[in-house]
């Protein structure tokens, strides 16, 4: 069974990803976003670094991107490329985000002030 075809058809919550980065599949699985649910994540093998997303249309993840770790690419590019891969798929410029709108942002409402 695929990374893919393990997750469930809807974005995941933090126990859940905790149980991903637990599997011994992966050494490593992070979504891209800062709080709440993740519907875009980044996971890695010993070889490889894959980013998902999950479209909410067709109820499914999809592999928006594959690098392969060959010894020429490094694993953080590997991550960063595979986090870009996931915005444009969303329909974001990469090079357009700040801190102050990247998925997740923390928005403070009034009761949090």
């Amino acid at each position: 069974m695929s990374v893919v075809d393990s997750l469930p058809a809807r974005p995941l919550n933090p126990q859940e990803l905790v149980q991903l980065n637990a599997a011994e599949a992966l050494e490593l699985a992070v979504p891209i976003e800062d709080e709440g649910r993740a519907s875009g994540l980044l996971v890695a093998a010993e070889t490889w670094v894959k980013g998902l997303a999950f479209e909410a249309d067709a109820e499914s993840w999809t592999v928006v991107e594959t690098v392969p770790l060959d010894g020429e690419t490094e694993r953080v590019d590997a991550l960063q490329a595979c986090e870009r891969a996931i915005l444009r798929f969303r329909g974001d410029d990469p090079d357009e985000m700040t801190a102050a709108n990247a998925p997740g942002t923390y928005q403070p409402t009034p009761d949090d002030e």
